[in-house]
């Protein structure tokens, strides 16, 4: 039995818990926050799960082993947290998302089918699109109800063992030895440390100070009545032309969550906290959705959900070894849906089913 230590209780950090328990090993999962933590970037009501990926062909082949993978998750728990409401991305003009989207779809041979104007308004008759416009579904796709997932993820890994030291903090990491530093001076070691600390990662290593951290904030919203049941039964929105907005639908209670990328701003959580202020947010992510909805002066904000993600241009996960280490960053907001699948992956090296120069390109999609 090996001994693995993993910092950070997000998705990553329990899917790698669980996966290691499934193998037999001893684990120990470090937690800066109480677990599950609500302002960890993990906990939200519900994350969107997509084949739609533009032009990044590698990541929506690994959609289906991601559905997989959730699907023995599913098994574990004994409770489904996902809906299959459908996803679509729609295109405003020529080589945009979800144009891009069409043709990976083709190439990989997955199954899908494309709506013009009139076809979409019926499919979400909420949406007033422009002359021209079109749609592409395909693939399951829809809501991954998080905060459920991630407290029941929590549960399970304690009750099969696992090591939980939540309001721990990792003040310094010898990467090599595989050595987390405690705030109180005293260390834990594993034969391998999984370093999945989110946003914070910078301050634990120093030499990734220049990442880039953004803040994201999503508006939950209250839609025009007559509207409100059309979106809980539409499929969820990835993008519609290239602006950024994407959306999930209402759900288990979950609420109708507007995102828009656009408003994302490089900040870091240890400085600009988790407040937020609901009118001026609100209105900016709104705001980029108002040419593309009927009764637009009807939708009342609810509140903002604020989450933090380390995210460079190459847009790719990044997972990588050194001595006893591995680390993932650059997660972005997609990682969520990858979270079972990643820990399944990292443990596969670790046994090595695969050498570490393949995981870090299978977490790059190359």
């Amino acid at each position: 039995m090996s001994r693995v230590v993993i910092i950070g209780a997000g998705i990553v950090g329990l899917s790698t818990a669980r996966a290691a328990v499934k193998r037999g090993h001893e684990v120990v999962l470090l937690e800066k926050g109480p677990m599950p933590n609500p302002q960890g970037a993990s906990f939200d009501l519900h994350r969107m799960i997509r084949a739609h990926y533009g032009a990044m062909e590698g990541y929506a082949r690994m959609i289906a082993p991601a559905f997989d993978a959730w699907d023995r998750v599913w098994n574990d728990l004994g409770k489904e947290h996902f809906e299959n409401t459908g996803a679509v991305a729609i295109s405003l003009s020529p080589d945009d998302y979800a144009d891009k989207t069409l043709q990976t779809f083709r190439k990989i041979g997955l199954d899908h089918e494309v709506h013009d104007r009139a076809g979409m308004e019926a499919l979400a008759p909420h949406l007033d699109l422009p002359e021209g416009a079109w749609g592409v579904t395909g693939g399951r796709g829809g809501p991954l109800f998080a905060s459920a997932i991630v407290t029941e993820l929590t549960d399970w890994v304690r009750r099969h063992g696992v090591d939980m030291r939540d309001n721990t903090e990792v003040k310094a990491i010898d990467r090599a030895a595989g050595i987390a530093v405690l705030a109180d001076g005293t260390t834990v070691q594993g034969d391998l440390l999984v370093i999945a600390a989110g946003a914070w990662v910078s301050n634990l290593l120093p030499e990734l100070d220049g990442n880039p951290v953004y803040r994201q904030a999503l508006c939950y919203v209250e839609p025009p009545a007559d509207y409100k049941e059309s979106w809980r039964n539409a499929p969820a929105i990835v993008a519609i032309g290239d602006h950024g907005g994407y959306t999930l639908p209402d759900r288990r209670g979950a609420g109708l969550k507007f995102g828009h990328g656009g408003h994302r701003r490089l900040q870091r959580p240890d400085i600009t906290g988790f407040g937020s202020d609901l009118k001026a947010e609100s209105d900016i992510v709104l705001g980029a959705f108002r040419p593309f909805l009927k009764q637009p002066d009807h939708y009342t904000p609810q509140r903002m959900q604020v989450g933090y993600y380390v995210l460079d241009p190459s847009r790719r996960f990044k997972v990588e070894t050194n001595g006893k280490s591995v680390l993932v960053t650059n997660c972005d907001g997609q990682m969520f849906k990858f979270g079972p699948l990643m820990g399944e992956q990292i443990m596969r090296a670790f046994h090595g089913e695969q050498s570490a120069a393949e995981l870090t390109n299978w977490a790059a999609a190359y």
